[in-house]
């Protein structure tokens, strides 16, 4: 089986993270191109109109960019859309919308949330990605108190909850909607789910992650779905 496709992609991105669960979970292969984040706007293959990662470039070229319809385009090229079929598309609609809104916005604070959590987290950061010699160590010296001081903290005081609560809140709150189910998707995963998780798998590179391990329900949900993947 050839290449399904190529996605550029940040190692360090909760939004490649959501596309590489899904197409680990399909077991397709893929190309996978490392972008400098110091570079992207020049580099990637939709720039100058999008400017982001991830980016997927599918077998016939055609570029596809944001993360939640890049999911969906592959679930329907390689998989007939059977991820996001589902008999109760309100349901599955309103949730995606929630996982897309709540949960990516909850992976800052708990990564930058504090000024020891920002330095460990840029530092780990500038090792994963391609960064040059120069533009690594000013990543990890200098961007880590912007990250801390003035889209993290702000965040943290806004919601009022620490970054471990949240992460504890949302878990709940999207556990609690699977109706008795295994998962959001019944008895296998659907597309929300795969989501979902992307953004929970996101922290995992990070000491941080163990404030989410703790919470049982959800990494009994978690670990069931990290065992579908073929990597």
């Amino acid at each position: 089986m050839g290449s399904a496709g190529e996605l550029h992609m940040l190692y360090t991105c909760p939004f490649c993270w959501k596309v590489r669960g899904l197409l680990e979970h399909l077991d397709l292969e893929y190309e996978k191109v490392q972008v400098n984040p110091m570079k992207a706007k020049k580099t990637l293959p939709s720039a100058p109109e999008w400017k982001k990662v991830p980016v997927w470039v599918d077998s016939e070229k055609n570029v596809h960019v944001d993360s939640t319809p890049i999911m969906k385009e592959i679930d329907a090229v390689h998989n007939e859309g059977k991820l996001w079929a589902s008999k109760n598309e309100e349901r599955r609609d309103e949730w995606m919308e929630w996982v897309d809104l709540h949960m990516s916005k909850a992976t800052i604070p708990i990564l930058y949330g504090s000024l020891f959590s920002a330095l460990k987290t840029t530092t780990r950061v500038s090792k994963l990605e391609k960064f040059g010699f120069i533009s690594k160590r000013l990543y990890a010296w200098a961007g880590f108190p912007i990250m801390w001081g003035i889209i993290a903290r702000s965040r943290v005081k806004k919601d009022g909850r620490s970054p471990k609560q949240l992460w504890h809140d949302l878990l709940s709150q999207f556990t609690a909607s699977f109706n008795g189910e295994q998962f959001f998707g019944g008895d296998s995963p659907d597309l929300v789910d795969l989501a979902a998780f992307g953004y929970v798998r996101s922290i995992s590179p990070y000491p941080q992650f163990s404030q989410i391990t703790d919470h049982e329900v959800g990494m009994k949900w978690y670990n069931a779905i990290e065992s579908s993947l073929k990597v």
